[in-house]
């Protein structure tokens, strides 16, 4: 705060200095005589000035010390060989960036190789329009009817022998699970 009271005292002077001049222009007006009105137009001008003066000093001021401030330290060699510091405060601007930034990291993704499952297709035919039954287990239970075009994922099981056929465990499109005669199943590639 020191520092900005001379110029602060040097300012409100100015302030001061142009207020008396509005004053005494405002006072001359009509009541005085040409010649006292020249004289007061004078004063007034003389303030007008000082008021300049003072704020031209203010600002002058106020730049010298931010000169000053902003000169680095500096050594000087004395006569005895030692060196004199000359230290000076230098201000710091501290630029802070809104909002912040994401800072870039070194990490790599390496892609892990995994196995894609091979996914097998079957088509129901050859049932002469009587349907393939799906079946819990097989031989077992009858679940459903499939009709002939039926399209159904063949799953990773072992085919299984029971009654005489090969059973193949199916999943249907709705997400039903079970088991058909293979003999009434056209397999697709890749898992003929």
């Amino acid at each position: 705060m020191s520092a900005y009271f001379l110029p602060l005292i040097l300012a409100v002077g100015g302030l001061i200095a142009a207020f008396m001049t509005y004053r005494g222009i405002r006072r001359g007006g009509a009541r005085y005589y040409t010649l006292e009105r020249e004289a007061m137009l004078r004063r007034a001008m003389l303030t007008l000035l000082v008021s300049a003066l003072l704020f031209i000093s203010s600002v002058g001021l106020l730049i010298y010390r931010d000169q000053q401030a902003s000169q680095d330290l500096q050594v000087e060699p004395s006569a005895d060989g030692e060196g004199v510091v000359v230290a000076t405060i230098t201000p710091t601007v501290f630029v802070e960036q809104f909002p912040p930034t994401a800072t870039a990291t070194s990490s790599v993704i390496q892609p892990t190789a995994t196995a894609t499952p091979v996914i097998c297709r079957a088509i129901v035919e050859g049932t002469s329009g009587n349907g393939l039954t799906l079946r819990d287990v097989p031989g077992g239970e009858e679940v459903s009817i499939l009709p002939d075009g039926s399209v159904l994922t063949v799953l990773e099981d072992e085919p299984m022998e029971s009654g005489g056929f090969t059973w193949r465990k199916v999943r249907l499109v709705g997400g039903d699970e079970g088991w058909v005669a293979e003999e009434f199943l056209t397999i697709r590639a890749p898992c003929d």
